[in-house]
């Protein structure tokens, strides 16, 4: 059988898409790309705002319009919240809620009756991240989570925490590192408050990693800006972890994170980057910021907007508040008008690309390990462009000739120019593209 799989939001949702397909080829089902081949279809579906939920129901009903002849199994936050009108959906054979993601696999091939006997028992063969185009894997450690942000509905839809051992997290990154994986993400809903239910810390998890794996490069999730100790500092010292967090902020206004719950005030928030910048030069800090949130004044917009450009983050996910029923935020008085959102949000999108572009320029003439990606574009006669990530998270572009492959290898680039949404970048001594584990470990610390 085939299997498409689809997701929409975060990347928890991708970690779990992974999962699932690891699933469905241990039951001796292949995954496809294309969705008018399968025979089964899974969408994992977001609900973070009003705008995801009506991407989610236009996602569900053009895969069935394309597709009308494969079962259609919904899983998600979406799924979760609006399970009755998902269900309805034309075309959805099967609505599974958040807290019976981990049983999808069985439940979409015993009761849609697709059980087949397993190919691959004895032989896992190619993973989906390579089938999918990807060098990297999301390993899911952690769900739920015990606070409430008033404008969240994300945490009302995946309930309380839940963390994976230590020695599972630790058998699966083996398992992908074995089949080719150089990079791991770990993600959660509640990333920092991993281990809180079996007596672990995040810091205890990273520390088993990269004691007790070789996968060259592990990255952090989006990451909650509070709880953090002098031990998660320092773990920084190791070149295996990169140095990029995505840290939410939501507003850089203190009274609006009041008003939002949040645990974090901006100079607490400002002493975190500081000592990350302090520790590893070029650290690149990204985060979200919500645009137009309950009485967000002219003022607390100005406060929020200064902070902003304080920071100086390398990336900015912006998006403009959006009343979710059930949270706390919708019952708060004085709602932002649309006009007023929208403006905000222009102006915080013309300084977020002004802000990356500033941290793009710090980083030109620096050399850095870069993982290169399978895709390529022709750019002239017997040459491409390859794209890959530095440890810090920039996007790099290089051309290599057509003979030439760079696919899944860490080879350093020299950072020359700038060129819009990347940065471009010579590769000095191409020969030492084959490297070992231990070698790719060693190269991950930045070269000036």
């Amino acid at each position: 059988m085939l299997v498409h799989l689809k997701t929409l939001g975060c990347r928890l949702n991708e970690a779990e898409l992974e999962t699932w397909a690891q699933g469905f080829q241990k039951s001796g089902h292949h995954i496809t790309q294309q969705a008018q081949a399968a025979d089964l279809i899974v969408i994992n579906s977001c609900a973070v705002t009003h705008d995801a939920a009506r991407k989610s129901r236009n996602l569900i009903r053009r895969i069935h319009r394309d597709n009308p002849k494969a079962k259609l199994v919904v899983s998600g936050c979406y799924a979760t919240l609006d399970e009755e009108e998902a269900a309805s959906l034309m075309g959805v054979d099967m609505v599974v809620r958040n807290a019976n993601k981990d049983q999808l696999v069985e439940r979409a091939l015993t009761e849609l009756s697709m059980e087949t006997m397993p190919e691959m028992s004895s032989e896992p063969g190619e993973t989906s991240l390579f089938t999918r185009g990807r060098q990297r894997a999301f390993v899911k450690v952690q769900d739920g989570c015990r606070y409430r942000c008033t404008f969240c509905i994300v945490t009302i839809a995946r309930g309380e925490e839940s963390s994976r051992p230590i020695d599972t997290v630790i058998d699966d990154i083996n398992a992908l590192h074995t089949q080719g994986i150089n990079e791991i993400i770990l993600t959660g809903v509640h990333l920092g408050g991993y281990g809180s239910d079996l007596g672990y810390t995040l810091c205890d998890l990273i520390k088993a990693i990269l004691g007790r794996t070789h996968i060259p490069r592990l990255r952090l999730g989006s990451l909650e800006p509070w709880e953090f100790s002098d031990e998660f500092f320092e773990l920084f010292n190791n070149p295996r972890l990169m140095p990029h967090l995505h840290l939410p902020l939501q507003s850089g206004a203190d009274s609006v994170l009041r008003r939002m719950a949040r645990r974090c005030k901006t100079d607490e928030f400002a002493a975190i980057v500081q000592q990350l910048r302090h520790r590893v030069p070029h650290f690149n800090i990204t985060t979200d910021i919500i645009v137009g949130f309950p009485g967000e004044t002219d003022e607390e917009w100005q406060q929020s907007v200064d902070f902003i450009q304080q920071i100086g983050f390398g990336h900015i996910h912006i998006f403009t508040y959006s009343s979710r029923k059930g949270t706390k935020a919708a019952t708060l008085p004085d709602q932002i008008d649309n006009n007023t959102k929208k403006q905000r949000s222009q102006q915080l999108h013309e300084i977020a690309n002004a802000l990356k572009q500033a941290f793009y320029q710090t980083n030109i003439g620096k050399e850095f390990p870069v993982l290169w990606e399978g895709y390529s574009e022709v750019c002239g006669e017997n040459q491409k462009r390859v794209f890959g990530y530095t440890p810090n998270y920039l996007r790099i572009a290089a051309i290599i000739t057509e003979a030439e492959s760079l696919e899944n290898q860490l080879v350093n680039a020299k950072l020359t120019q700038i060129n819009d949404d990347y940065v471009i970048g010579t590769i000095p001594n191409l020969f030492h593209s084959q490297l070992t584990d231990k070698q790719a470990s060693e190269s991950l610390g930045v070269v000036v």
